[in-house]
């Protein structure tokens, strides 16, 4: 009986465990937090202040001084970051209305023309990998002009503008340095792991995966791997082939870019050799979605190198034949026409009648 206990325990605990790990790997991915704040004003004055925050490229709120309301743009995030916290955040936009007046007014002060706009942007993201900060970076705009950012990894201020290198010392100050370091942390770090360890921003979506190649004019052959329409955007995508990894021709990357839907796309090609025949290589694709790699195959049958050309081509020489055959029977038509009024209007060709002696 004992034996049995523990055996059930044993098992239990296994199952336990492979649970855990399941839901780690389920939870486990690759976020990114970004939130803009525009200031416009002049010499004298703070016209407006706004604010806006992404996460995985999804709205999660806005502000503005208009009003001074946070709009929440996701339902449950405040159920996930508590009224409390949102209620801090909105009582710190407000107080920091006079900040942004101040920068504005004291960057503006040698304009010439004190009634002219002006736009002050303040850009900051960070990004986390299984819950651990990777990155974080602030970015300093002025009038569409990048003067100043920031990797926090480095912790060093970067100047853009030589001509605005003299207000750097401003950066640097203690006072400012730990409150931008602590501000990353409570509003873009943990702000954003409130929000992805309470639910998904939205349904996780698979890849649909294509695989094509073609071989171009100068006889290289080109292989190219596109995914699309997934989230989370964490995806992996490696050329193999005959089921081992190496370096076989130049690789080159879209990058992840997002779809209008929220989802997002990458292309990986591969240029190979003239003297490679292209067989036996797969695109394997991995995304949490997929649960296990998926493997795609190269097809035998090369695709056109643009097909869109060949098919573009073929409609129009149908529509310049079409044209062609509709002027030529209209031509005939005209031609027809003109040939019988021209008879009628001339007169007989035959011998004229002698008047009677």
């Amino acid at each position: 009986m004992e034996c049995q206990r523990r055996r059930r325990w044993f098992s239990s605990a296994w199952f336990l465990i492979l649970w855990v790990f399941a839901f780690r790997e389920t939870q486990a991915a690759h976020h990114k937090h970004m939130g803009q704040f525009t200031a416009v004003g002049t010499a004298h004055s703070l016209l407006e202040l706004s604010g806006i925050s992404f996460m995985d490229d999804i709205e999660l709120l806005s502000y503005s001084s208009i009003h001074q309301q946070i709009n929440i743009k996701i339902p449950w995030a405040s159920k996930a970051v508590g009224v409390d916290y949102i209620t801090r955040i909105r009582n710190l936009l407000v107080d920091h209305e006079q900040n942004f007046r101040w920068t504005i007014q004291y960057l503006a002060k040698n304009d010439t023309d004190h009634n002219r706009n002006h736009t002050g942007q303040l850009l900051a993201d960070c990004e986390i990998d299984n819950d651990i900060k990777v990155k974080s970076h602030v970015h300093l705009i002025w009038d569409g002009e990048e003067y100043y950012r920031i990797d926090e990894e480095i912790g060093h201020w970067e100047n853009l503008k030589p001509e605005v290198k003299k207000y750097q010392h401003i950066l640097d100050n203690p006072f400012w340095t730990n409150l931008r370091k602590s501000y990353m942390n409570q509003y873009c770090v943990d702000l954003m792991r409130k929000v992805v360890g309470y639910s998904n921003l939205k349904d996780n979506v698979p890849p649909e995966v294509t695989v094509s190649h073609h071989v171009n004019q100068g006889g290289s052959t080109i292989l190219s791997c596109t995914a699309t329409g997934f989230y989370p955007q964490s995806i992996l995508l490696r050329w193999e082939k005959e089921g081992k990894l190496g370096v076989w021709g130049k690789e080159t990357s879209s990058g992840i870019l997002p779809n209008v839907d929220n989802t997002f796309y990458l292309q990986v090609t591969l240029e190979l050799p003239p003297e490679d025949s292209a067989r036996g290589y797969t695109c394997v694709v991995e995304h949490i979605e997929l649960k296990t790699p998926a493997v795609y195959p190269v097809p035998e049958n090369p695709t056109m190198e643009k097909p869109w050309v060949l098919a573009l081509g073929i409609v129009l020489a149908i529509i310049l034949m079409l044209s062609c055959a509709g002027a030529f029977i209209a031509w005939k038509k005209k031609k027809s026409g003109s040939t019988g009024q021209l008879q009628g209007s001339f007169p007989s060709t035959a011998s004229p009648t002698l008047p009677p002696q």
